[in-house]
């Protein structure tokens, strides 16, 4: 049975919003940016899934799951987007953030997804971070939205955020890998050496 998380929903910005892991203490931060030039519509960084949108700006419900079973379609209203392998940076806890403001909050209703209701509330899920991901992006909606998003601008409907595209993304996973541990605790000379280039004369 998969594990299911609560439907969210998610502020798109700029045409895409991550799945990303969330930083733990004594980890170094992973900060790769995306590179945007391309035209998958997934793409992975360490510590981040970020998903393309075909609308600019909206509000998308987002629910995410782990599922043991490769190959099993959350439902026949979703239309898998694409499929990729994601490897845990920290301890592996994914969840759906907005584009701009960090995790995002509850959705307004619920979607059923693996034939059931999910409810609204936090879109997160943990991994086990000594396994390796196939992440699997599935849609409803994204084929015609931004066709319907642009026949909503031409009926000067503005303030039409929500009902564009609805995403879910499920972790399967694949592998194994050598669970991420924290750095050791970094000393105050390694500290200061680290920030001027050399350690100060008296520690030396």
């Amino acid at each position: 049975m998969p594990e299911i998380s609560r439907v969210g929903a998610v502020s798109i910005e700029h045409g895409h919003f991550p799945v990303g892991e969330m930083w733990e203490p004594g980890f170094e931060r992973r900060g790769d940016e995306p590179e945007f030039g391309t035209d998958e519509p997934v793409i992975v960084v360490p510590g981040q899934i970020v998903v393309t949108s075909r609308v600019q700006d909206h509000v998308a419900p987002v629910v995410l799951a782990v599922n043991d079973q490769e190959g099993e379609a959350p439902g026949p209203a979703w239309t898998l987007v694409a499929s990729v392998e994601y490897q845990p940076v920290y301890r592996g806890r994914m969840a759906a953030l907005d584009t701009m403001n960090g995790p995002a909050g509850p959705a307004d209703g619920s979607i059923e997804v693996f034939g059931q209701p999910v409810q609204p509330g936090e879109p997160s899920v943990e991994l086990d971070p000594s396994r390796t991901y196939r992440a699997h992006v599935w849609s409803q909606g994204r084929s015609d939205s931004r066709e319907r998003f642009d026949a909503a601008m031409k009926r000067e409907e503005w303030c039409a955020r929500d009902g564009f595209e609805t995403y879910l993304v499920v972790f399967v996973p694949e592998g194994s890998q050598e669970a991420p541990i924290p750095a050791a605790g970094e000393s105050r000379r390694d500290r200061l050496a680290r920030r001027h280039g050399k350690p100060p004369l008296n520690m030396r």
